[in-house]
């Protein structure tokens, strides 16, 4: 067999490797011819790897898009870019390997259904927030084999984006003359940094994966005031939600937004970043934390700092305007939006808030009235897909997914990027160092859930037999199908939890773990007033507490999509199907039970537990609620009933838990991560609902 593509193209010699790989684990024989840019004779027999023109609208034509064909032994892979044929001999690759070959004259064509396909990955220095993820991934991510190995896993699963995010990465990534006293690192450090990020850069590029750089606009370090001639203070932001009433009117936030010292040091290292990194895709930003002033005077700013910089470093590059804690609203349009062509200005929304595994199709975009005054089909919209809610047990639902995806496809939206604010997928900190643990990083342990986004944002119709051939590996050819069976059942504890008991953002909220940063472990009586997940038709508990009372509780019922009734019963049944498939693995398995299976069986066993804990939580909640109503004290007594069992369930969560795992401080919410550590709250909930009055 004869293999005929450009090897000077890293993308498609990345991809022809995968090739290459599926080909000799079937002991199949292969030469290459190198084609470079120029025409080849077809062979009679091989794999050819062909770039087409660009023709919107053609199959295989457009970007990121390839076409597979068969005629007799000749396998053809075309696209009219490099993504589109890295794309093509990823998937024959793979149908190589799992024996899904072409029949003789089939063809099949692919484009993807979401332009952007992005990660959203928060640096550990200068972090937005403090925590175990971040202070234990500082080494990590000044790695260069952790990147490799992790852009290459974007890459094998269809990303092309990887945005980096950070409150202040300039004094690590470049220097300039004109502020050198504001950069705390020696000449010697700067160019070893500057060294590495351009290694990392290129290799992203090398594997089609594009580079954005987001910042929260004003924040600087002490360090970078000191050198600035500054009081330290004024880099002195302290935790991101302790002095959050004083946002808006805080003495310093104003001094920063006027300083013209601050906009002067911000635009020349912007204007650094993009002279030195030539990789880099793109900038994105907000005019919202951090800031004082009116949207005039905000807009005013970002313009003379970000905008000003693109337009002095002479690049075009693509420009991305956050949208937190403001609408994307006259003064971005008029101010910030105009600066650019229509193709490289982009508004961001965080499209489920912090919560990804709530609801697929969250409607916050219409119940915040997110685009007021903005014209659509002039405006690209990028979804930030945040998960704050799973950084310990597997998660896994190709369904749940798939209808997420195809609830952000519409003509507006170009993309997203996925990832979580108090988290970082980096090296595995949380996992004990014995036992079943075979890999290395975080991004291993978790692997399932980021083929998912990454694949079903490039193919939603990508079916369960691809699904279980990425898991073979893991699990093996006869018990991949039923880990994927409890993964989909597990998987839909948390999403349930939160359409029940829903709280905006992730400080306020990590139904994980049960805690809050505000408030601690969340108690009975927080359930007990439990507002559901706006806009998506979920009842609350109260308001079904009251419907069961009266005479018209049929038609009540019906105005919503979700009551707590079918909530509580999603969760036991995915308790009951999580368990049995669970215990069945359990008795199959054996000594096969090692690595990944033992771990994910730990996880599967957890999530039942949690599963239940949550379905006892809410029945006292449901109970108590009907206490309040009618003064009956069995409903009280029902509570405290449900809430015992409740504690059983929670001392089995951490049970399993601690078989291998270990505890660690988390970044956003301000505690540490560990079931064991709060059965003392779980068990005060029995006696706050033995006290609980009308």
């Amino acid at each position: 067999m004869k293999l005929v593509y450009d090897h000077q193209d890293e993308m498609v010699l990345f991809g022809m490797n995968q090739i290459k790989k599926s080909l000799d684990a079937k002991g199949q024989f292969f030469v290459e011819q190198y084609n470079g840019k120029g025409l080849v004779l077809t062979p009679e027999r091989g794999i050819v790897v062909q770039k087409l023109p660009v023709k919107k609208g053609e199959s295989a034509g457009e970007e990121q898009a390839f076409r597979l064909s068969r005629q007799g032994e000749l396998i053809r892979i075309e696209g009219a870019d490099s993504r589109g044929l890295m794309y093509g001999c990823l998937e024959y690759a793979e149908r190589l390997a799992r024996g899904a070959e072409l029949a003789d004259g089939e063809e099949m064509f692919r484009k993807p259904a979401m332009r952007l396909r992005g990660i959203k990955f928060n640096l550990p220095y200068a972090p937005f927030d403090s925590g175990d993820p971040f202070v234990l991934n500082e080494g990590t991510c000044m790695d260069i084999g952790f990147w490799k190995a992790y852009i290459d896993m974007l890459a094998l699963n269809r990303y092309n984006c990887l945005s980096l995010w950070s409150e202040h990465p300039y004094d690590r990534m470049v220097v300039s003359p004109k502020f050198r006293d504001a950069n705390p690192y020696s000449d010697s450090e700067i160019n070893q940094n500057i060294r590495f990020f351009r290694e990392m850069f290129r290799y992203a590029a090398s594997r089609g994966i594009d580079i954005y750089l987001f910042t929260w606009n004003i924040r600087i370090t002490p360090e970078v005031a000191k050198g600035l001639g500054l009081p330290e203070a004024v880099g002195d932001f302290g935790n991101m939600y302790d002095n959050l009433i004083h946002r808006v009117g805080y003495p310093l936030n104003r001094f920063r937004g006027a300083s013209e010292l601050i906009r002067d040091y911000i635009r020349e290292m912007v204007l650094q970043l993009l002279l030195t990194y030539p990789e880099l895709k793109g900038l994105g930003t907000s005019a919202s934390e951090w800031m004082d002033g009116n949207g005039y005077e905000r807009e005013k700013w970002i313009v003379e700092t970000y905008v000003e910089a693109i337009k002095q470093s002479g690049r075009d590059i693509p420009f991305i305007h956050r949208t937190n804690m403001q609408n994307a609203g006259k003064e971005i349009k008029e101010m910030v939006q105009s600066q650019f062509d229509s193709n490289q200005f982009y508004i961001s929304w965080k499209y489920s808030n912090a919560h990804c595994y709530s609801h697929p199709e969250p409607q916050f975009e219409r119940l915040w009235g997110a685009w007021e005054g903005i014209d659509l089909e002039k405006t690209n919209i990028l979804y930030t897909v945040r998960n704050d809610d799973v950084f310990t047990h597997r998660w896994g639902d190709p369904d749940y997914v798939r209808a997420y995806v195809k609830g952000m496809i519409k003509p507006h939206v170009k993309g997203f990027y996925w990832g979580a604010d108090g988290y970082l997928w980096g090296n595995d900190f949380q996992h004990v160092e014995h036992g079943h643990k075979t890999w290395k990083y975080d991004f291993e342990r978790h692997i399932f859930q980021f083929q998912l986004w990454g694949r079903l944002s490039y193919d939603p119709e990508t079916s369960d037999d691809v699904w279980v051939h990425l898991l073979k590996p893991h699990y093996g050819p006869v018990h991949a199908p039923l880990f994927l069976e409890g993964l989909r059942s597990a998987s839909s504890v948390i999403p349930a939890v939160n359409r029940l008991f829903w709280i905006d953002y992730d400080f306020q909220w990590h139904a994980e773990s049960c805690l809050s940063e505000v408030s601690g472990f969340k108690t009975i009586l927080d359930f007990v007033n439990a507002v559901p997940m706006p806009g998506v038709g979920v009842m609350s508990i109260s308001e079904y507490a009251k419907a069961e009372r009266g005479d018209n509780a049929e038609s009540l019922f019906g105005e919503y999509r979700e009551t707590p009734a079918d909530i509580l019963n999603l969760l036991q049944e995915a308790a009951d199907q999580t368990e049995r498939v669970a215990i069945k693995l359990s008795n199959e398995l054996g000594e096969l039970c090692c690595s990944h299976a033992a771990c994910t069986l730990h996880d599967l066993f957890a999530y039942v537990e949690m599963s239940r804990y949550y379905v006892c939580k809410f029945k006292a909640s449901l109970a108590l609620n009907r206490f309040r109503l009618s003064e009956h004290t069995e409903h009280k007594a029902e509570a405290v009933t449900q809430l015992e069992q409740a504690a059983v369930h929670w001392e089995k969560l951490g049970y399993y838990w601690s078989l291998h795992n270990k505890p660690y401080f988390m970044a956003r919410v301000k505690r540490t991560f560990g079931y064991p550590y709060y059965s003392e709250d779980v068990r005060a909930d029995i006696e706050l609902a033995r006290r609980f009055e009308k």
